[in-house]
């Protein structure tokens, strides 16, 4: 298909923690003509810099523009190729120019690039008021407090160079952890470039400096505003409540994860939302680290104002194998029969050799459709998957890449090549829905001729460290209609459709 891409972060063996963290993968409509580019995320250990530096110059991130499904690569022409010890992306209009921008998160520094809609990308991180230095992983994109701009979150990781003195705790919790940080959109300036304000600590985002990596916003009350959740390495995950307040900001955030039956305390690495119990409303799953259990969580009815999860392990638990270490995850419906799959990419931490931590790419079928409702079983030999290289998986990112309807994966590998996962085996009808503008959090519901509604809220920034399809992707099994779809924006406003064929992109105007 045109992808050559090489993650250079493991060329020696290494003990480098940031190396073997890996990085991340985004789906990005450079151009805006309907076909999704992609842009990878590449790094490099300290020891290797020599000889980097000696075999043709330090390695870069890479862009590749779609041209009706087989790819190009554009890195240098486009200035986007940065070259930096990189970790995670996120695809996003940031300026409100109609041009998908990209947030770049690395250590020791992240960076901001600006789309001209003309195919080439400038960097103008400092100008924006992205100053904050230190290990950044993943990050997620919200309007989270209405004012109709986008803001940014970051998670911040560990510090390579804040030993614990006397720690017996292994990786990370022997290194200071870093504070995430959330950046306050306040408009554009002169040039049409958005500025950004660190409000994190003052909102109640983070205040105890833990390992963060994983990052969504979803909206798991039903009020309309986007939540936070995040993925803590070695430390409790974390769930921000978006509140409103009477103050300048006018809202804050109330960290209440315990409270709702999100605090998963094992290692968290990727997070996914979807509604894969049909209920209408999110559901959560965080891969974990090898030998623990990856959390899977069920959205309960919102009782008084409060929202709550059931822990739905059990769902999911005769198909997992804790052998392996999860990282990239994404909640996708593979055979186009309306109901949500899982996929998890799979990578041995440390990393003691590259063919030697390599793990499988799985996937696992919603037993749903065939009388077991939110019930799942390991489906990788099914789908194909036992014949795909086995990886150092960390990245994962969903998307259509060639608009036949069928969603396909990308997936990055440390010290590997990118690997791109073309779906051909899907049989049902669907449908896939791209809005007018940028709107993350705006919520799709298709409704099918037998009354059945199937919702997907849309967001920027999931799974580990990556940017997925930012259009809705509905599977309809046998429908061959939709008799109504409905978009309700983050601010209130709505579409409505009737009548729609299956088996289309739909681009509401």
């Amino acid at each position: 298909m045109g992808i050559d891409f090489q993650q250079s972060a493991i060329h020696s063996p290494t003990n480098d923690p940031s190396a073997m963290m890996g990085g991340g993968v985004c789906w990005i409509d450079v151009n805006n003509d309907g076909w999704l580019d992609l842009y990878a995320i590449n790094s490099y250990a300290d020891r290797d810099v020599g000889y980097w530096q000696k075999h043709g110059g330090m390695p870069r991130n890479a862009l590749f523009l779609n041209h009706k499904g087989t790819f190009t690569k554009a890195s240098s022409s486009s200035g986007a190729d940065l070259s930096m010890r990189g970790n995670g992306c996120v695809a996003a209009d940031l300026n409100g120019d109609g041009f998908t921008d990209l947030y770049v998160s690395g250590y020791p520094y992240d960076a901001v690039l600006w789309n001209d809609g003309h195919g080439h990308f400038s960097e103008g991180a400092r100008a924006a008021g992205i100053t904050s230095f230190g290990w950044h992983t993943g990050v997620a994109v919200a309007d989270v407090n209405g004012d109709g701009r986008p803001d940014i979150f970051v998670s911040g990781y560990s510090d390579p160079n804040g030993v614990i003195p006397g720690s017996e705790s292994g990786f990370p919790n022997n290194y200071l952890g870093v504070r995430d940080l959330l950046y306050l959109n306040v408009g554009n300036d002169r040039s049409g470039h958005a500025k950004f304000e660190e409000v994190g600590k003052k909102l109640g985002i983070d205040t105890r400096d833990e390992h963060g990596l994983g990052a969504v916003f979803t909206d798991v009350n039903g009020d309309g505003r986007p939540d936070l959740y995040v993925a803590n390495d070695a430390n409790p995950n974390r769930l921000y409540v978006n509140l409103p307040a009477k103050d300048a900001l006018g809202l804050r955030f109330e960290e209440a994860a315990a409270t709702v039956g999100l605090a998963d305390p094992n290692a968290g690495m990727g997070i996914a939302a979807g509604d894969y119990s049909g209920d209408g409303r999110p559901d959560i799953v965080v891969t974990n680290s090898h030998k623990q259990l990856h959390g899977v969580f069920r959205s309960n009815p919102p009782g008084g104002g409060f929202a709550s999860y059931s822990d739905a392990r059990s769902d999911i638990a005769p198909a997992f194998d804790t052998s392996l270490a999860g990282w990239g995850d994404s909640w996708v419906d593979l055979d186009n029969d309306g109901n949500l799959d899982l996929v998890i990419a799979n990578g041995a931490i440390p990393v003691t050799g590259l063919k030697k931590s390599a793990e499988p790419v799985q996937a696992f079928e919603n037993l749903t459709a065939h009388g077991h409702a939110g019930e799942f079983a390991a489906a990788t030999d099914a789908v194909g998957l036992e014949t795909a290289p086995q990886v150092n998986g960390r990245g994962l990112a969903a998307a259509d890449f060639d608009n036949d309807g069928r969603v396909d994966l990308a997936v990055s590998s440390v010290g590997g090549e990118l690997m791109l996962l073309h779906n051909t085996g899907a049989h049902g009808h669907w449908l896939e829905v791209a809005l007018p503008r940028f709107a993350p959090g705006a919520v799709v519901t298709a409704v099918l001729p037998d009354g059945r509604r199937l919702v997907q809220e849309l967001d920027a920034g999931s799974s580990y460290l990556s940017s997925e399809d930012p259009r809705a992707h509905f599977g309809l099994g046998k429908a061959t209609t939709v008799e109504e779809l409905r978009v309700r924006y983050p601010d209130g406003r709505g579409t409505r459709l009737s009548g729609l064929a299956a088996d289309q992109v739909v681009t509401l105007g």
